[in-house]
């Protein structure tokens, strides 16, 4: 499974210390399942939220599990750091998806 790490411009405060790095992996499709029973998928930002939740192996030394409350915290700026990851594992699963398809 692919992985993508990138750093958070302002981080995310857990227990007063603010951590920055992060590692996110790319969805399944359990995780889209159970994002999609979190929250209505009309509402693309939430259903994305839900899905990073599921995503995030670790910030900083925090390994989870993480909460919607967390994300919320965050500044936008951290937030579309964290989406910019998880497009472009996206992109990366479906480049790679090509190969695998049935004719």
């Amino acid at each position: 499974m692919k992985t993508i790490k990138g750093t958070l411009p302002g981080g995310l405060v857990i227990d007063g210390v603010a951590h920055r790095e992060f590692e996110m992996r790319e969805a399944n499709v359990g995780d889209m399942f159970d994002a999609e029973n979190e929250v209505d998928v009309t509402r693309p930002m939430t259903f994305n939220g839900q899905m990073m939740l599921r995503q995030l192996v670790c910030i900083g030394t925090f390994k989870g599990p993480f909460t919607i409350g967390m994300l919320r915290s965050l500044k936008t700026t951290d937030y579309g750091a964290l989406r910019s990851a998880q497009m472009k594992l996206e992109e990366l699963g479906e480049a790679d998806g090509s190969a695998g398809q049935a004719s």
